[in-house]
């Protein structure tokens, strides 16, 4: 077992300063969020520290926090940044509507919640208008060999362990992985940061950070290391809508006027309408339920989760994660189904939502 005296901030600094050794271009990507405005920080003293300018990257959703759109358009003006801010049109899935589908974000002739950045990139030719496919897209574009660096943690989940460990890049670095193009790399500085890590830093350094984090927890104790400030539609965070009406109320107007589907899902998101806690009286069972609304929700997509399900299995506990899906519009298979025992899932997932 290997042990060290090292801190984690140290770790940190020193796996920068490795990054800017080997790399001439080094993009921070960045969210709004607290992670990578600790990454920011770093990445842009040690730019400074050796006269140089760091790219900055951040793909705008528009339906945003105005807090993140605060913290992104600082981060962006910093004169050692150069700003990467793309406000490029996306079809962005819209877990509130079975109807409006799709939020077409900063979709030409359309109303958008907030004006575009004058600093902002307006187009981008060729570039895919799906939020996970523009990464590598923009990754691969890279003119040089570059240093992408993201403000992963891995103790967050297993899933992003894996991401940053369990596949080592750059010369065998474990804190990094090969990204899309000839040359590029993924660097996860942070990779074994705590939370509270996170959090002394942002308090010993004074940065600025996303206020909806206070606001969320004032206003409803949210838990804090649960906390997101990111899409406010998608199939992981619409449960932020129940508390937008109170943390940004402009926002939420503007979303209401935006998109259909807002304010029902502001009003029952933590309701049952949008989970599946408990099965229905009238229904027999989790299969009888999944197929009855398969039967009955007026999806273009339907077909498509037909073949899914079908693939899928109809066991108890499987028929319950595709009423979930269901029920939060998730045709793309964006929150998977896990195989578990009815048992198991109530222990581990449902009752815990």
């Amino acid at each position: 077992m290997v042990t060290t005296t090292e801190s984690v901030l140290d770790a940190a600094r020193r796996r920068v300063a490795y990054v800017f050794d080997h790399f001439g271009r080094v993009v921070i990507s960045v969210s709004g969020g607290k992670d990578s405005q600790v990454l920011w920080h770093l990445a842009v003293t040690e730019a400074e520290r050796r006269g140089r300018k760091v790219e900055v990257f951040f793909l705008d959703q528009e339906a945003e926090y105005a807090g993140t759109i605060e913290v992104i358009e600082r981060e962006m003006r910093h004169p050692a940044v150069t700003p990467r801010w793309f406000q490029v049109p996306l079809r962005m899935t819209n877990a509130t509507s079975h109807r409006d589908i799709w939020l077409h974000a900063w979709g030409e002739g359309e109303e958008w919640m907030r004006p575009k950045s004058e600093i902002a990139i307006h187009a981008a030719p060729g570039a895919p208008d799906r939020f996970y496919d523009f990464f590598p897209w923009f990754e691969a574009s890279s003119p040089e060999p570059t240093a992408f660096l993201v403000g992963l943690r891995s103790r967050e989940s297993l899933n992003r362990w894996r991401a940053a460990k369990a596949n080592p890049g750059y010369r065998g670095i474990g804190w990094s992985t090969a990204a899309p193009g000839e040359g590029n790399y993924r660097f996860y500085p942070l990779f074994d940061w705590a939370f509270g890590d996170v959090w002394k830093y942002i308090a010993d350094y004074g940065l600025p950070y996303n206020r909806v984090y206070d606001r969320l927890y004032r206003l409803r104790g949210v838990n804090e290391r649960t906390m997101r400030v990111s899409f406010l539609l998608h199939e992981q965070s619409y449960r932020a809508l129940a508390t937008l009406q109170e943390i940004e109320p402009e926002t939420y107007e503007r979303l209401l006027r935006r998109l259909g589907g807002t304010h029902f899902a502001a009003l029952y998101a933590e309701e049952e309408i949008f989970n599946a806690r408990r099965l229905p009286s009238r229904f027999a069972s989790w299969r009888e339920y999944r197929d009855y609304l398969v039967a009955s929700t007026p999806l273009e997509q339907m077909e498509r989760i037909r073949k899914r399900l079908e693939r899928q299995g109809d066991d108890e506990a499987t028929c319950r994660e595709h009423v979930r899906q269901l029920l939060i519009n998730d045709w793309e298979n964006n929150v998977p189904v896990r195989r578990r025992s009815p048992e198991r899932l109530r222990e581990l997932w449902w009752d815990r939502l």
